[in-house]
């Protein structure tokens, strides 16, 4: 089971670093395109609106795969002045805190797409939000008019991955499973 969880982790890290790549790009992109359009004149509100969602949905991402690699913010003058039985202690705390907010956060998450109530209401989503009084099946972008909840999908899955990635630390820093090797920075890193 720990040796699955860590296979786990490391599956969902490779996916997280693909998406983020391409969501960093997006940014980049629509970004980049509506400075040139100004330059012209001419606002593309619709850039706007894609590189702000991208780069939130980016951040989410980014915070887990964070937390994976340990370099997610930390007392770091207690981890380099302590004794290591205490930095060992803070380590546990650290990742036994991350990944019950994980799993609290799961639980919200799936109260509030609330799948159950939807499929009571039969997927009509007007009477679900007259029963529920739960909106978020309804709300759209401002530009594009896009549903919000293909965005707010980011919100289970790191849940799911922060779980996944805090209890993979918790095992590493109990001494369950041995951590894996430090690795050197790829050229493209640097």
């Amino acid at each position: 089971l720990i040796r699955f969880l860590r296979r786990l982790s490391d599956m969902l890290g490779r996916i997280e670093k693909f998406v983020l790549m391409v969501l960093m790009a997006a940014v980049a992109l629509f970004v980049l395109m509506n400075v040139t359009f100004r330059l012209f004149n001419v606002t593309l509100a619709w850039a706007d609106e894609l590189a702000i969602l991208a780069m939130t949905l980016g951040g989410f991402i980014g915070a887990s795969l964070m937390l994976r690699a340990r370099t997610d913010p930390a007392v770091l003058i207690l981890h380099d002045s302590g004794p290591k039985a205490l930095v060992r202690v803070l380590r546990i705390i650290i990742s036994a805190l991350a990944s019950a907010f994980g799993m609290v956060l799961f639980w919200l998450c799936w109260r509030w797409f609330d799948l159950p109530g939807l499929i009571a209401a039969g997927f009509d989503i007007p009477a679900y939000e007259v029963a529920t009084f739960n909106f978020l099946y309804t709300e759209q972008t401002p530009v594009l008019a896009l549903p919000y909840y293909w965005f707010f999908l980011v919100m289970p899955w790191f849940a799911l991955t922060l779980t996944v990635h805090a209890l993979t630390n918790l095992v590493e820093d109990l001494g369950l499973i041995d951590p894996p090797p430090p690795q050197e920075p790829t050229q493209s890193e640097v």
